[in-house]
């Protein structure tokens, strides 16, 4: 198992390398011109070349590479040609947010697909499998934006049940003041003892975390479904039902435990891709996350934050393939020979 965690770390540390060179590479083709945008609108000509010397914008694009490789190993992740401020600060201060409303929705999904997913198998063409797969399908192929608007219209519009957007009340934030442990409100709420604010959050999050739970649902319901149906016709399910073992046993003891290792992978896929994969969410909820930034730091050309944000994602992907990796081997020892 040791000798397995070093190949797939090794590999995904490849991974990420190649990535921060394709992705730096692909920024600077860009046409933009970030000393422009560092100095301000109403910047002379000399102090936008100031600029771009102190950016290193005025050597060859493989010498910015290693120079920014260089600082990275050493813990510099540059400063934010947007906010002037550390990329790693500014990261820190956006990523709670989106870990956050990733961690909930994807919980939310994992509780509705699996069961709904398991339920399709289980009763194939009958009424319950019919309204799964077009529930499925729907969830899939909806704009999350859209969803978003909707959730918006009927619960705060309408019902006046939900609130608009945002991660608490402003009388809340204004009678409150929660300590910053992890960034995250529930966490850090749950922490100080504090439940209104943990209950005022939850309140928050529920439109958001719903419309990001959209896509993997309907994802991992149709992901689980096949693996199901697929692991429904091998031997020994057939001679575990012929020894007269329990069908609740037979379906989420046997089949679910060696079907549901697609799933686990795409919802580490999901979770991952959600992260800076949401700034449609962000930008309707007014959701101050990791999605948010890595969008206004596209439209800006800024490269700094761009590759930091990159750089955050990939780990993410690493780790979370691992730990996939990790399971699976758990599950099917001869993975690890693989």
């Amino acid at each position: 198992m040791r000798a397995f965690i070093v190949r797939r770390l090794l590999l995904g540390l490849v991974v990420v390398l190649g990535l921060t060179v394709v992705t730096f590479f692909i920024a600077r083709v860009v046409p933009s011109d970030p000393a422009a945008r560092w100095v301000g609108p109403r910047a002379t000509v000399e102090q936008i070349e100031r600029a771009r010397v102190k950016l290193g914008l005025d050597k060859p694009i493989y010498i910015q590479y290693l120079r920014y490789m260089g600082d990275l190993l050493r813990g510099d992740w540059g400063v934010s040609i947007v906010t002037h401020q550390p990329v790693l600060r500014d990261i820190a201060t956006y990523l709670p947010a989106s870990l956050e409303l990733t961690f909930y929705g994807m919980l939310l999904a994992i509780i509705v697909g699996i069961p709904l997913g398991v339920l399709s198998a289980v009763h194939k063409d009958r009424a319950v499998d019919h309204l799964s797969r077009a529930f499925s399908i729907g969830a899939v192929s909806l704009p999350t934006f859209w969803v978003a608007m909707v959730f918006q219209l009927v619960f705060f519009g309408y019902l006046h049940i939900l609130p608009l957007g945002g991660q608490l009340d402003m009388a809340v934030k204004l009678a409150y003041s929660i300590p910053r442990v992890t960034g995250m409100y529930t966490v850090d709420a749950l922490l100080a003892g504090n439940w209104t604010v943990f209950l005022n959050a939850l309140e928050h999050l529920v439109l958001p975390a719903v419309t990001l739970a959209t896509y993997p649902v309907g994802l991992i319901t149709r992901m689980l479904r096949s693996s199901m149906l697929e692991v429904s016709n091998e031997d020994y399910i057939r001679v575990a039902r012929a020894y007269g073992l329990p069908e609740g046993r037979v379906i989420y003891v046997y089949a679910l435990k060696n079907a549901i290792g697609p799933t686990i992978t795409v919802i580490a896929l999901t979770f991952a891709y959600s992260l800076a994969g949401t700034f449609l969410i962000e930008a309707v909820y007014n959701w101050p996350g990791l999605g948010h930034y890595a969008a206004d730091a596209v439209l800006a050309a800024d490269y700094p934050a761009i590759m930091g944000v990159t750089i955050v994602v990939a780990f993410f992907y690493v780790l979370l393939n691992l730990l996939v990796d990790i399971i699976h081997a758990v599950l099917d020892p001869r993975i690890k020979t693989v």
